[in-house]
């Protein structure tokens, strides 16, 4: 069987980017147009491609399926310990390293860290010129957070830290975070199969969100960045949160590649 006929029969089975990404990954092709080769498919890898395919069909994300992910042009290693990074994420990313870049910050926190791809994607960005912490409440996540930093061979610090506990006498010149955001009712369908302390956030979603305003400009230096991942319908929220606390200038309201709101930068004020 080629490996063409076995994508024709399969392909609305996966979604497109999911499908390259895994005939990229068995292939070990990067450039190749592999749905157009005449590749022959063995029985060994047409035997992997079903099994893969069976366990997606169930809900199961296709990064844990194969214990990995792409980010940032990056490749991390992911298992249900932490939630699998996603393309919304590069927006805030890429964000937090203009914002680094134009006001030449230093000290960075990736807070509730997961897999550590931001703090990695950053410190890369920056070839280390960058001091870059990561934290998070989970050991489990830490302990791929930090297989992570030794594959990409970067200077991340690793803490261990629920929210801000750890860190009570630290201070950044910026912190990025994509928190727990969704209402507990919406963890549903593929959402099952991702660790649940990296999502739920009460029944409004806002919980997480509402403690790292409370807090966050106390580990701020002065003129400090925080840069937060939220909900698409958490724009009016969120705002009402930030009218109340009044610590923060809100510079720019994040939208993501499909121009839906996902975050915001402020300013201490």
């Amino acid at each position: 069987m080629l490996l063409k006929e076995w994508v024709k029969e399969n392909k609305t089975c996966f979604s497109q980017s999911d499908l390259q990404f895994l005939l990229k990954e068995v292939f070990s092709r990067n450039k190749q147009n592999l749905f157009g080769e005449d590749i022959i498919l063995d029985s060994r890898n047409a035997s992997f491609l079903n099994k893969i395919k069976s366990s997606y069909l169930k809900g199961m994300p296709i990064g844990y399926l194969l214990k990995k992910e792409e980010f940032f042009g990056l490749e991390f290693m992911v298992n249900p310990s932490v939630l699998i990074p996603r393309p919304d994420t590069e927006v805030i990313t890429e964000k937090a390293i203009r914002i680094i870049k134009n006001n030449n910050l230093i000290n960075t926190l990736d807070l509730c860290c997961g897999a550590a791809n931001i703090a990695i994607s950053i410190s890369k960005s920056f070839d280390g010129k960058v001091k870059v912490t990561a934290s998070d409440v989970n050991l489990k996540a830490l302990k791929v957070a930090r297989s992570n930093v030794k594959r990409h061979k970067v200077k991340v610090r690793i803490v261990k830290s629920d929210l801000f506990n750890t860190l009570r006498k630290s201070k950044f010149d910026i912190i990025i975070s994509n928190p727990p955001y969704l209402k507990n009712s919406e963890i549903k369908g593929s959402l099952k199969y991702e660790p649940r302390q990296a999502l739920a956030a009460g029944k409004d979603g806002l919980c997480f969100l509402k403690k790292i305003l409370k807090s966050a400009h106390k580990h701020l230096n002065e003129n400090g960045f925080l840069v937060i991942e939220a909900g698409y319908n958490q724009k009016s929220p969120l705002n009402a949160i930030l009218e109340k606390t009044g610590k923060y200038e809100i510079i720019e309201w994040i939208k993501d590649y499909g121009g839906n709101f996902r975050g915001v930068i402020l300013k201490k004020g």
